[in-house]
């Protein structure tokens, strides 16, 4: 048997060479910085969403104001329909997966979004076709490239996985520390040059929840915006599955 005076310095020199336990991280940041992210990117999805929103497009040869009923499921269903103004009530939009398409009324037809019209505006705004296919998860297609915080704000830095289907070469993203809400978020091509911009405001608690009820999509170098305000939105609530049917876009 060990005397005890043997026995600490066993367990000393068995502590100092055991390997240590590496902290788990997210790229060249801290894994709480995934989570900081990961709050933020989901700050507006639930399991089901809907609600009305409107769209204000300013361009410098073209201005409209779109008023919208949407409703979603996940990413990966939405469904949105135009009633004002009166020229283009009834102009729906179906998403599913990575697949969209348009309802008419004038004309009461149903249009396949091909891949020669990807890059095509959506409504005429500054989001695209391609925007609304492969929207993405950050904490799934890419990874932290820095992380630098004060006392208000996180100012994270992310690109993309290798294999990650993206556009962009880089996104830096601006979180108010105290609820892990999005402020901005600009997108960068990959030569590294700034392409947009989102800016996020009217920060406010909406069916229970703190969201920023209005959003402004910029591109870089223009005079120009896309903005989009919640009018009414609610959470977690029952859509029937035909909304997000083919079918469903005539209803």
């Amino acid at each position: 048997m060990f005397k005890l005076k043997y026995v600490y310095p066993i367990i000393f020199i068995f502590i100092y060479f055991v390997p240590q336990v590496e902290a788990k991280k997210w790229g060249k940041c801290s894994w709480n910085t995934k989570k900081i992210v990961d709050k933020a990117d989901r700050i507006m999805f639930a399991k089901t969403t809907a609600g009305k929103m409107v769209m204000k497009v300013k361009k410098s040869d073209y201005s409209s104001t779109i008023k919208m009923k949407f409703y979603s499921k996940g990413r990966d269903k939405m469904s949105v329909k135009i009633y004002s103004p009166s020229r283009l009530k009834g102009m729906s939009t179906l998403k599913v997966n990575n697949k969209v398409w348009y309802y008419m009324p004038r004309t009461d037809r149903i249009v396949k979004v091909n891949s020669s019209m990807m890059s095509s505006s959506w409504m005429g705004s500054h989001v695209t076709n391609d925007d609304l296919v492969k929207e993405t998860q950050l904490q799934k297609h890419y990874t932290c490239h820095s992380s630098k915080s004060d006392k208000t704000f996180h100012v994270v830095t992310l690109k993309p996985k290798p294999s990650a289907p993206v556009v962009w070469g880089k996104i830096v993203m601006k979180i108010r520390k105290q609820d892990n809400i999005p402020v901005s978020s600009k997108y960068y091509s990959e030569k590294n040059k700034l392409e947009r911009t989102m800016k996020f405001s009217d920060i406010r608690e909406i069916d229970g929840r703190k969201i920023p009820a209005k959003m402004r999509l910029s591109p870089a170098g223009k005079n120009e915006y896309t903005e989009i305000y919640y009018k009414k939105i609610r959470f977690n609530v029952s859509i029937p599955g035909r909304y997000f049917t083919i079918r469903g876009l005539k209803r």
